[in-house]
């Protein structure tokens, strides 16, 4: 019982760790795009590219990464997702342009295959 909550709670933080990354960007986005350079018009647009560039990346690549798991296991899946959101997030923080930013944030989301996987695991361990 002890194992099945440990478990329980290691699941819970990963899966709070991807709504983290996909909105942290969100109060920043706007003030970033003007430090890249874009005018006031512009930055709106290009802050929106880069909110919407983490969810469609992973968008795309969720179900690959829920079918992989199900072959190599699901936890080494999930350490690559968090190393790669990790990751992500530090190119992120440290781009100097806006498309270094840009590709941040599509790794973010194509190594993030987090929910697809926690999903699946948790389907596959619940009892009808």
């Amino acid at each position: 019982m002890a194992a099945e909550l440990h478990i329980n709670v290691r699941t819970a933080l990963i899966r709070l760790a991807e709504p983290i990354a996909l909105t942290s960007i969100f109060p920043y986005a706007w003030k970033l795009c003007l430090h890249y350079g874009f005018g006031e018009s512009d930055a709106a647009f290009y802050a929106g590219i880069l909110i919407a560039a983490f969810s469609l990346s992973e968008a795309l690549t969720g179900m690959y990464w829920g079918g992989l798991s199900d072959r190599i296991g699901r936890k080494p899946i999930l350490l690559m997702g968090n190393t790669g959101t990790m990751l992500a997030l530090l190119i992120l923080g440290f781009a100097p342009n806006f498309w270094l930013g840009l590709a941040g944030r599509i790794l973010g989301g194509l190594l993030n295959g987090n929910i697809a996987v926690i999903q699946v695991s948790a389907l596959s361990s619940s009892t009808v």
